[in-house]
């Protein structure tokens, strides 16, 4: 399935818009910026927090090079599985995103300690990988949405 294909399936949700030049370079330094919160913050649940921002920034970023937007209120679910129309990524991998998006909803609104240090760990990894391969991604298929 193509990202156009699968855009059609959520005409409610995924919005074609034109990329701006700052849209894509300022979600890629809000990437950048929640990894190296998450890199500050002393909780594990707070890592995953700022770990999953990043992954969201980033399939917003990759989006936004591609000409879509998210608008509905499922718009971390959505970011997640978009990655594998935009940055390749496989199922298992977003799968793994999509159970960092449901431990950041637990913690955030449930109670505290859903995230163990080795969850925290993996999930600021997995974010380092996704901004690693956005940024390759967007100066190989899209260096027209970056900064001169």
């Amino acid at each position: 399935m193509t990202l156009s294909e699968w855009a059609t399936q959520h005409p409610d949700e995924i919005i074609v818009e034109d990329a701006s030049r700052a849209a894509v370079p300022s979600l890629v330094a809000v990437v950048a910026r929640e990894v190296t919160d998450a890199e500050g913050v002393p909780s594990d649940d707070g890592w995953l927090e700022h770990a999953f921002a990043a992954c969201v920034a980033a399939a917003r970023a990759a989006l936004c090079a591609c000409g879509y937007r998210i608008r509905s209120s499922a718009h971390h679910y959505l970011a997640m599985e978009s990655l594998q129309y935009t940055l390749g990524l496989r199922g298992d991998e977003v799968h793994r995103l999509q159970t960092y998006r449901r431990m950041r909803g637990r913690a955030m609104y449930d109670q505290v300690g859903i995230a163990s240090r080795e969850d925290a760990q993996a999930a600021l990894a997995s974010a380092r990988a996704l901004a690693d391969r956005l940024n390759a991604w967007l100066a190989a298929e899209h260096p027209d949405v970056l900064p001169e």
